[in-house]
């Protein structure tokens, strides 16, 4: 097995994971926003969109380990 497979496995799991996190934050931002607390809206839905840039990067550091061959 490739280590370029390997850590381009790893990233992605690491992807999956911030992605979820950053669906968490985006949850408990639009329940506070339902709840008029706007002030918690805005902090949760900061870190979610934190969240997703990170995800994002993880997922470019993936595809761009899955390019190389060794």
């Amino acid at each position: 097995m490739k280590i370029a497979f390997v850590i381009s496995n790893i990233f992605f799991i690491a992807f999956t994971v911030a992605l979820v996190v950053a669906i968490i934050f985006f949850e408990i931002g639009l329940r506070a926003l339902r709840k008029e607390s706007e002030r918690k809206s805005k902090e949760s839905n900061a870190l979610g969109f934190r969240w997703l840039f990170f995800s994002l990067a993880l997922l470019g550091l993936s595809i761009l380990f899955s390019l190389f061959k060794f």
